[in-house]
């Protein structure tokens, strides 16, 4: 009897504990550029990508069976198959500021800063 209450209990306060015991972690995601408002869409030529956006940066051979291949613009890349468009990327916006932030502590000797194996 005594082992039951103790499994009923502790099953009880799992459930209702669960959630209040996780932790959210919000990692900051580069935000997308403005070109994936303006993306070629599925089904559209190489021709007129090429007409609606120009010249690409660089273009990827085919590779495989159906044959994919790729082009890169400055702000996405387009995948085809065959002769059309299968798929539209947006490349992620870099964050402006690149400064490099070093933190100096205390000297350590070598010993110290061996880690235990």
């Amino acid at each position: 009897m005594k082992y039951s209450l103790l499994c009923f209990f502790s099953i009880a306060f799992l459930t209702a504990a669960g959630p209040s015991l996780a932790e959210a972690i919000k990692l900051p995601v580069g935000s997308q550029s403005s070109a994936q408002h303006s993306l070629p869409k599925m089904g559209t030529s190489k021709s007129q990508v090429k007409s609606q956006f120009g010249e690409p940066i660089k273009e990827n051979p085919a590779k495989g069976k159906p044959p994919i291949s790729n082009w890169e613009y400055a702000e996405f890349t387009v995948y085809f198959e065959y002769d059309h468009v299968i798929h539209s990327v947006a490349k992620p916006k870099l964050h402006e500021s690149k400064e490099t932030v070093i933190e100096t502590t205390d000297e350590m000797s070598e010993d110290e800063l061996k880690l235990d194996r």
